[in-house]
């Protein structure tokens, strides 16, 4: 199985946990007023969350029929022998017409346009009949060009009827500025991307492009409606990337193989744990400076954006969807990048503006001269220039000592918030002691450190989002 049919399992489990999670915040928020017509208006929320639910249903048992599990067809029908199309993806197309309905009820309780119902509920009917006659036709006789074009114009009105809620909820979110809109829209949009039809004329790699994006809609409900006061922002957009990006890498490691290797499948579930808490505490630190507009916090989203995406590549070359040598460069010139942006912080934060640009000056010439040895081994770069090299790493360790200050003098004073500086000092010092020594050996497949490194993101998300200091009191 391809990658991206693999991703249907999890695209269809995420859609169940979006589903409930919109089903509860309307729960809630209906309970909470005794007005009838409060509890009336989130009725289409109600029905859109059952489309949903339809849909992740269409998806995982489509998943089933593509791993050969399930089929609608008998093996010796002219369908699962003759058309690839309707012999896997007749579920995925019937259940999608079926949200369409609820989609379509839903949309009409907002708009109070019973024409509106009437018109898509007749191009829905239509989508079937061409399907249904596309299933005749090549009952009849096997191949048929008048049978493709049933199917691509039933595809084509499917996605016109999704565009259509996608156009919905994306201007109310315009309207009202509320990110549960968005996040509704966001998921109708890739729904239309990730008609299964599309797949047949366009390459791969856009496939697996699309498959990211379409696994980050239900991810960006489950946090709207979570957290539904948030206003729309890049945030949003961050927390479905947290999700989606992982569970991209667990789906590649669940087609190398390796989940018969139980040390190295661990390792890999693990790295993409860290992945997504680095990535979720950029995404926060953005939404945090959105609000104050500080430097550091920017530097702290830059940091742990960089900490993700030297995770991530660094992993992918190791699972060997791109060469090793080229996802660890990648790996040490994000990594370090970040370490040095937080020694940087950590001057910033003590108050030495000036001071806090030499470490990026020693950086910056050390990492260009070893980057050149490419595509040699990173420890013979690090051999090459160790004198260099040894001089940054101990920079790295400067913030560990200086937050461990911060620490120390915050606890003697008793002032609150004092296990933030600690948090930092305790991760950033797991993450230089466990990462960079493993990332100058080599290993014949998955580097451990991906994995051993969620403890030190687990510290920082911690921290970072004050839950470190709530934990403690």
């Amino acid at each position: 199985m391809e990658i991206y049919e693999i991703a249907y399992l999890f695209l269809g489990l995420a859609t169940f946990v979006a589903a409930g999670t919109i089903i509860n915040y309307s729960r809630k928020r209906s309970a909470a007023s005794p007005d009838p017509e409060i509890k009336k208006a989130f009725r289409p929320l109600y029905i859109f969350a059952i489309g949903l639910i339809i849909f992740g249903i269409g998806v995982v048992l489509t998943y089933f029929v593509l791993n050969g599990n399930i089929s609608i067809w008998l093996a010796d029908s002219n369908i699962a022998l003759y058309n690839d199309y309707l012999n896997n993806y007749s579920i995925f197309y019937i259940f999608t017409l079926i949200e369409l309905v609820f989609l379509t009820i839903s949309a009409t309780l907002i708009l109070k346009q019973r024409a509106l119902f009437v018109f898509m509920i007749v191009m829905i009917l239509l989508a079937y009949i061409l399907w249904f006659n596309a299933v005749i036709t090549i009952g009849s006789s096997r191949v048929s060009n008048v049978a493709e074009y049933l199917i691509n114009f039933g595809n084509i009105l499917s996605m016109i009827l999704l565009a259509a809620n996608a156009t919905l909820f994306s201007w109310i979110a315009y309207d009202t500025k509320r990110s549960t809109s968005l996040a509704l829209g966001y998921a109708m949009i890739v729904q239309v991307l990730a008609v299964p039809r599309l797949f047949s004329i366009i390459p791969i790699e856009i496939i697996l492009v699309i498959s990211v994006f379409a696994m980050m809609g239900p991810a960006m409900i489950s946090f709207a409606f979570l957290r539904p006061d948030q206003k729309i922002s890049a945030e949003l957009f961050g927390y479905g990337a947290s999700f989606a990006g992982p569970l991209f890498l667990v789906i590649s490691l669940v087609t190398t193989g390796v989940y018969t290797d139980i040390g190295i499948f661990v390792t890999g579930i693990m790295g993409a744990f860290a992945i997504m808490l680095a990535a979720g505490t950029a995404a926060y630190t953005f939404g945090r400076w959105r609000e104050t507009k500080q430097l550091p916090t920017a530097m702290l989203m830059i940091i742990f954006a960089s900490f993700a995406a030297g995770q991530m590549i660094g992993m992918f070359g190791n699972i060997g969807l791109f060469t090793t040598v080229t996802g660890v460069y990648f790996d040490l010139v994000a990594s370090s990048f970040a370490l040095i942006v937080f020694t940087a912080v950590a001057f910033l934060a003590a108050g030495y503006r000036t001071a806090a640009s030499i470490p990026v000056i020693i950086y910056v010439p050390t990492i260009l001269l070893m980057v050149q040895s490419y595509p040699d081994p990173v420890s013979v770069a690090f051999l090459n220039y160790w004198y260099l090299g040894g001089l940054v790493m101990l920079l790295f360790f400067l913030p560990v000592i200086m937050f461990s200050i911060t620490w120390r003098r915050m606890k003697r004073a008793g002032t609150p918030g004092r296990s933030r500086p600690l948090g930092m000092a305790i991760g950033l010092l797991l993450y230089i002691l466990i990462r960079f020594p493993l990332l100058l050996l080599e290993f014949p497949f998955l580097d451990p450190g991906y994995g051993l490194v969620v403890v030190s993101f687990l510290v920082f998300w911690l921290s970072i989002t004050g839950r470190l200091e709530r934990n403690k009191q």
